[in-house]
């Protein structure tokens, strides 16, 4: 299965950008320990000062600094573990506990799923970001009066990875045990009760092997939806890991992302976007990078898929070629001729 998909172009590209861009953000971490430089003020050579923060790309190479001064590359660098991470993370954890779930109630408790599938689909229309909201805000969120947070970096990470993990397990579950159930309405696997096997045996034998290749696709699918909800969540000022909370009556409230994950960066920064338009701009790219890579690799798996299942028809259809009978290859013993043959009576 996945050495088919490895054989696809497609796939191989996405799979290079997403393992690329985090060992380059774990080998920054490992040999620089997440060092971001720092350039307010920008001078000629004669020592003038031309600007201050945030400056441009051309005055800080090469994707510039933000307010304070910070450079934006290395902040990419250092999210892209962080946004990658936590989305691979948080995509498995909704699979492995969807998956056993929806396997056994597609098994089961069929007529159990079907009654509560209305009641999740349902689901699908509740706005996830709001509802992860209002629930991550307590904990994520520091205190502005005494720039605390409640909960240590750990139990913050802990406890959103679980939140983000549970809004998407009732959906899911349904969305598997639907493929699993469907599945067990085919005809080879009648062919199998037929010939004697278990339930069990039937599951283990001819079930979970046909529901790996779906269960890829539902991941990277997984994997996209994860990464849109952390942005809207960035966009709502709730960073992964936590936001720093400054609030200055003067110049305004101020969210920073305590992780450097993109989505934090984007938030923080996308008030710049009419005017200093490469400060969000940058992460907001970078984000739209990963997602087309996911895309790239969903699509690339599918087309190895659909490859594979057009090789085993052509094997098939050359197989029940081999198997036409020549009508030459064999005579009758006792030939009767026609004439000879007994005529019926028409019955009425």
């Amino acid at each position: 299965m996945l050495r088919n998909a490895m054989k696809n172009p497609m796939f191989v590209v996405g799979l290079i950008v997403i393992v690329g861009l985090f060992s380059i953000s774990m080998y920054y971490y490992i040999v620089h320990e997440d060092h971001i430089p720092k350039t307010f003020m920008f001078h000629n050579d004669e020592g003038q000062l031309i600007d201050r923060a945030p400056l441009s790309p051309i005055q800080v190479g090469p994707f510039g600094t933000d307010k304070l001064g910070y450079h934006l590359f290395e902040q990419i660098i250092i999210g892209a573990k962080y946004t990658i991470g936590i989305a691979f993370l948080v995509a498995s954890m909704r699979m492995a506990l969807s998956f056993v779930g929806g396997v056994l109630g597609g098994t089961y408790l069929q007529k159990t799923m079907r009654t509560t599938s209305g009641i999740v689909d349902a689901m699908q229309y509740i706005p996830i970001s709001l509802l992860s909201y209002f629930i991550l805000r307590g904990v994520l969120m520091e205190n502005g009066m005494d720039g605390t947070f409640q909960y240590s970096f750990f139990e913050r990470m802990v406890f959103e990875v679980v939140i983000l993990t549970a809004v998407a397990i009732p959906t899911t579950t349904v969305l598997i045990s639907n493929e699993t159930y469907a599945l067990w309405g085919k005809e080879f696997i009648e062919s199998a009760r037929t010939l004697g096997g278990t339930r069990i045996h039937i599951l283990v034998k001819h079930i979970l092997p046909h529901l790996g290749p779906r269960m890829i696709i539902i991941f990277l699918q997984q994997l996209v939806s994860v990464l849109i909800l952390l942005l809207h969540l960035g966009l709502l000022k709730l960073f992964f890991g936590g936001t720093f909370f400054s609030p200055d009556p003067v110049l305004g409230d101020e969210y920073r992302s305590v992780s450097a994950e993109w989505s934090g960066l984007i938030g923080s920064t996308y008030e710049y976007l009419a005017y200093e338009t490469w400060v969000p701009l940058i992460p907001i790219l970078s984000f739209v990078l990963v997602i087309l890579a996911v895309h790239v690799m969903l699509e690339g798996f599918k087309q190895s898929m659909e490859s594979q299942s057009g090789k085993r028809n052509k094997k098939r259809q050359y197989s029940e070629k081999q198997a036409d009978v020549n009508p030459n290859s064999f005579y009758f013993l006792n030939e009767i001729e026609e004439e000879n043959l007994p005529k019926r009576t028409a019955s009425r």
